[in-house]
C-alpha cells in the first residue's frame, strides 16, 4: 500500500453477506478503514454523517440502487470517487455511470484479492 492511500476511509455497500465479508477482509488487511452498509438508505445516511475517501457500492441493493446512491451523493455535493460493482454489467449501466461525474462501473467477476486492492489504490491515488 502506498503512503498516500494508507488509512483511507471507504464506505462499502453490499447486501450479500459472504461477498461483503470477503471484500471487507481484503480491504482491511490492505490497510484501508472500512465501514459497511447493506442498503442504499443506510449508505446515504452514512455519507451525510461521516467523511469517506471512496464509495464502493453494489449496483443491485435494497432501497435506492447503487446508481441512485451516487446520484444523490453528488446532488448533496459529496464528490468522492465512486466504484459501482455488479454481477450484471451492461453498456446501459456504463452509459448511465458516465452522467455521475467519474463513477466507475466494474463487474464483480473481475475483482479478486489483488485486483480490488490495485483498483482501490489507483482510484485513491488519482
Amino acid at each position: 500500500m502506498s503512503p498516500q492511500t494508507q488509512g483511507k476511509k471507504i464506505l462499502f455497500v453490499e447486501d450479500d453477506l459472504s461477498y461483503r465479508t470477503l471484500i471487507l477482509s481484503i480491504l482491511r488487511k490492505a490497510g484501508f478503514r472500512c465501514t459497511f452498509c447493506v442498503n442504499g438508505d443506510q449508505a446515504l445516511k452514512k455519507l451525510e454523517q461521516e467523511k469517506f475517501d471512496l464509495l464502493i457500492t453494489d449496483y443491485l441493493i435494497p432501497g435506492p440502487d447503487g446508481i441512485e446512491v451516487v446520484r444523490r451523493m453528488r446532488s448533496n455535493n459529496i464528490n468522492i470517487p465512486a466504484l459501482i460493482i455488479t454481477n450484471y454489467p451492461s453498456e446501459e449501466l456504463n452509459e448511465e455511470s458516465k452522467t455521475l461525474d467519474g463513477a466507475i462501473v466494474m463487474s464483480k467477476s473481475l475483482l479478486n484479492a489483488s485486483t480490488i486492492k490495485e483498483i482501490v489504490q489507483d482510484i485513491l491515488s488519482a
